[in-house]
């Protein structure tokens, strides 16, 4: 057993397929189990001057080469849809995992719960659930993440808000503090699944490109594998 790592491409792709691909294909080679993409319409988000983002938004085309693209080298794909018809570009695919981004415990709760009573794997980050004490969805299907909704925080935030340990419901750790050592410490506490965003470059780091400082590089990526393999091969 080893730790399920995914390296979530959005929205640092920049908008481009070829650096989408170039991305899964660094993501693999580093010893990613899975990438995940965001489907959300610019227009149908929430904030101002939404325009500054209309690149960044997936069209189906876009997802559907980018699926077989992974499917190819045999790499894990799924995505967070944010709208019931990009959820329903999903199951049209023969994607087995769903994502439910912590924001949408906040924005739509009936359609998160419709998600989650779909039967497929599903991961559901906490960052925005503020009950500690009971999770969001009864359903057996859905597991969750630890997560600082913040962009980007230090290791030293993420270590002081991270929980003392990972078990058979909370399996995982979305990361957003720069660096990979907050993730080791999560692997350490028992987190079985991190997810982490991922970058060519930390020098894109922009207002609509605002993860590329707290993700990791193909190097980092390269580097937590290694971690995490050597983790559970001494233990």
């Amino acid at each position: 057993m080893s730790v399920y790592i995914i390296s979530e491409l959005c929205g640092q792709w920049g908008g481009s397929v070829r650096r989408a691909e170039q991305m899964i294909l660094q993501s693999k080679l580093a010893g990613a189990d899975a990438v995940k993409i965001q489907l959300w319409d610019t227009y149908r988000m929430p904030g101002d001057n939404r325009q500054l983002w209309e690149h960044l938004g997936m069209t189906k085309e876009q997802f559907l080469r980018l699926k077989k693209f992974a499917d190819n080298l045999n790499i894990d794909f799924f995505a967070s849809p944010f709208h019931r018809d990009r959820f329903q570009w999903i199951l049209d695919t023969d994607i087995k995992i769903n994502k439910i981004a912590s924001s949408m415990l906040e924005w739509d709760i009936e359609f998160c719960e419709d998600m989650a009573g779909d039967g497929m794997l599903t991961y559901c980050s906490l960052g925005k659930w503020d009950n500690k004490l009971v999770y969001p969805f009864k359903n057996s299907n859905v597991k969750y993440f630890h997560c600082v909704a913040k962009y980007p925080h230090s290791e030293e935030e993420a270590l002081e808000l991270m929980p003392e340990k990972f078990d058979d419901l909370l399996v995982g750790y979305s990361d957003h503090s720069i660096g990979i050592e907050a993730c080791k410490e999560a692997v350490r506490r028992g987190a079985t699944v991190i997810e982490k965003h991922f970058t060519t470059d930390k020098k894109l780091q922009c207002k609509t490109e605002s993860a590329h400082i707290c993700s990791m590089t193909m190097d980092e990526l390269r580097g937590l594998r290694d971690f995490c393999d050597q983790h559970y091969t001494a233990g």
